[in-house]
C-alpha cells in the first residue's frame, strides 16, 4: 500500500513519534534552508563584536567614623557601628551612583572614553544633547562592575572597556572619584551650598557693582563722597569770597563816593602865574641903564635920560599896580591825582563786579549740583548699602567654605578605613562574546527549522509510514512498495 495515500479531512493521519522523525528527516534541507542564514548572521554579529578588556580593582572597606553613631549625650561605649555587609552593600551602593560617572565622564572626557558618542552628541540637536549624555552616564554604569561576598570587606570591581589603558584608567577614576564623593558627604552636606550661594553672591555683587559704576556714570560723578566734599568746599570758598568780594565793594564804593565829594569841591585848572609888562618894562630899562653904564658915566645924558624913563614906569606901577598882563592857568595836580585815584577805582569796582556777578553764577551752580547729589545720595546709598551688605556676605561665606575645605581636607586624610587593596591594571587578555553569538545563532537557526519542520509534520494529510496508515484507517497493511 502506497504511504502517501491521502487521508479525508476528518480523518486525521494517526502519528506516531516514529512517524514526525520521519517528517523531520525528510524535512532535513528546510531546516538547513532556515538554519544557515540564520547562523550566518549570528556568526557575522559575532566577528563584528569587539573583545572587551575589564580592568580588576579591589578596595577593602572597614568600618570608620562615618558608619558610627555618636550620641550627644549618653555613654560613647553605646554607640551603633553598622555591621560589615550593611557596611559593604552601602559602599557598593555608593560605588553605583549616576554622580560618580558624571564626574569621571567629566575628568576624562567623553570623546576619549565612547568617541561615538561623543560624535552623536554633536550631531545630535541641543534638545536632545542631554538625553545622550545620559546614554553615555548608562553605559558607564553599564561597563562598570562592583560587588563583594557577604560578610567579606573587599569589594571587587572592574570596568570593561575595548580599549585596555582606557579600561584601567577609567576604573581608577572611577575608585578615586568615589573616595573624594565618599569624603564630599561625609564631611560636609552643605559643601555645594556654599558653592552655589557664593557663585550667586558672587554674581549679585558684581550686578551691584555694575548699577553702582553705572549710576556714577550716568550722574557724572567719579566718586560720591568725594564729590560731595569737593562741591561743599568750592561752595564754602565760593561764598567766602562773595562776602570778601561784597566788603570790597562796600569799601570801593565809599571811597569813590568821598572822592567824587571831593572832585566836586575841588578845581580842575589852577592860576600858575601872571606875567605884569610894567615890571617887564622895568627890568628892560634897568638892563638898557646897567649896558649904558658900562660906556657913559652917571650925569650923562644918555644915562640921565634912561633914569628918566625907569621913574616914569616905577610911578605908573605906583598908581596902577601891577597893570594888565598875561595870567597863566594850568591843570590842579590835586584833582589830578584825585581823578586818576577815581578812574581806579571805578575799574576796581567794575572788576569786583564782573567778579562778584563770575561767582554769583558759580554759586548757583554749585547749589544745582549740591541739590542734584542731595536727590542722589539716597539711591547711592542703597546701591553703596547693598553692595556692602553682598561683599560682607560673599566675604563670610567664603571664609567658611574656605573653612569646610580644610576640614574635609582634614576629615578625608582621616579616612583610613578605606584602603585600595589593587589598582586597576590594564589587562593582558580580553573577554569576548563572539563563540557564544555564533553558538547561539546557530542553535537559535535550528531550533527555528526544527520548529517549522513539527509545524509541517502536524499539519500535512499524507502519511509517512505503513504503520501510521494501518493506525489511520484500521485494516492491516498487507505490503508497501518504496518509492523509486
Amino acid at each position: 500500500m502506497n504511504a502517501s495515500v491521502p487521508t479525508t479531512t476528518s480523518n486525521r493521519p494517526q502519528l506516531s513519534l516514529g512517524d514526525v522523525l520521519v517528517f523531520v528527516w525528510r524535512s532535513k534541507l528546510l531546516i538547513i534552508a532556515v538554519t544557515l542564514p540564520i547562523a550566518a548572521l549570528a556568526v557575522f554579529g559575532a566577528i563584528m563584536t569587539p573583545v572587551k578588556y575589564a580592568a580588576v580593582s579591589r578596595i577593602q572597606v572597614t568600618a570608620g567614623t562615618e558608619s558610627m553613631f555618636d550620641p550627644i549625650v549618653g555613654d560613647p561605649v553605646q554607640n551603633a557601628v553598622l555591621g560589615q555587609e550593611e557596611i559593604t552593600g552601602s559602599e557598593v551602593e555608593l560605588l553605583y551612583s549616576p554622580v560618580i560617572f558624571d564626574r569621571v565622564i567629566q575628568k576624562i572626557g567623553l570623546e576619549n572614553i565612547f568617541p561615538k558618542m561623543q560624535q552623536a552628541m554633536d550631531k545630535a540637536p541641543p534638545a536632545q544633547r542631554p538625553l545622550v549624555y545620559e546614554k553615555a552616564v548608562d553605559a558607564v554604569r553599564k561597563g562598570f562592575y562592583a560587588g563583594a561576598a557577604p560578610k567579606n570587606p573587599v569589594i571587587r570591581t572592574s570596568f570593561q572597556h575595548e580599549n585596555p589603558q582606557m579600561a584601567a584608567r577609567v576604573l581608577n577614576s572611577i575608585i578615586q572619584t568615589y573616595l573624594e564623593y565618599r569624603a564630599d558627604l561625609f564631611t560636609s552636606n552643605d559643601k555645594s551650598i556654599l558653592s552655589v550661594q557664593r557663585e550667586n553672591l558672587a554674581g549679585e555683587l558684581e550686578l551691584a557693582d555694575a548699577a553702582l559704576e553705572r549710576f556714577l556714570v550716568d550722574n557724572r560723578i567719579g566718586d560720591f563722597d568725594t564729590e560731595k566734599t569737593s562741591v561743599a568746599g568750592l561752595y564754602s570758598n565760593v561764598t567766602d569770597e562773595l562776602f570778601k568780594i561784597q566788603a570790597a565793594k562796600s569799601e570801593v564804593s565809599g571811597r569813590l563816593a568821598s572822592l567824587n565829594a571831593q572832585l566836586s569841591l575841588t578845581e580842575p585848572t589852577i592860576d600858575l602865574y601872571v606875567d605884569s609888562n610894567y615890571e617887564q618894562q622895568l627890568l628892560d630899562l634897568k638892563i638898557e641903564r646897567e649896558s649904558l653904564l658900562s660906556t657913559y658915566l652917571p650925569g650923562t645924558p644918555q644915562i640921565s635920560e634912561i633914569d628918566r624913563r625907569i621913574e616914569n614906569v616905577r610911578a605908573l606901577i605906583d598908581n596902577e599896580g601891577q597893570g594888565i598882563g598875561v595870567v597863566r592857568r594850568g591843570p590842579n595836580e590835586v584833582f589830578q591825582k584825585l581823578d586818576q585815584n577815581r578812574a581806579e577805582l571805578v575799574a576796581e569796582a567794575e572788576a569786583l563786579q564782573t567778579r562778584f556777578e563770575e561767582l554769583q553764577r558759580q554759586k548757583n551752580r554749585i547749589e544745582n549740583r549740591q541739590i542734584e547729589l542731595i536727590r542722589l545720595e539716597p539711591e547711592y546709598q542703597t546701591l553703596l548699602r547693598d553692595r556692602a551688605i553682598l561683599e560682607n556676605q560673599l566675604r563670610s561665606l567664603t571664609v567658611r567654605e574656605g573653612e569646610e575645605r580644610i576640614k574635609r581636607s582634614v576629615t578625608q586624610a582621616d579616612f583610613d578605613n578605606i584602603q585600595i587593596l589593587e589598582p586597576a591594571r590594564p589587562p593582558a587578555q580580553g573577554k569576548s562574546m563572539r563563540k557564544l553569538i555564533a553558538g547561539a545563532g546557530v542553535g537559535f537557526g535550528l531550533f527555528t527549522g526544527l520548529v517549522l519542520a513539527f509545524l509541517l509534520a502536524f499539519t500535512r494529510v499524507t502519511m509517512p509510514t505503513a504503520g501510521c496508515v494501518s493506525r489511520t484507517s484500521g485494516l492491516p497493511v498487507l505490503s508497501s512498495v518504496r518509492p523509486l
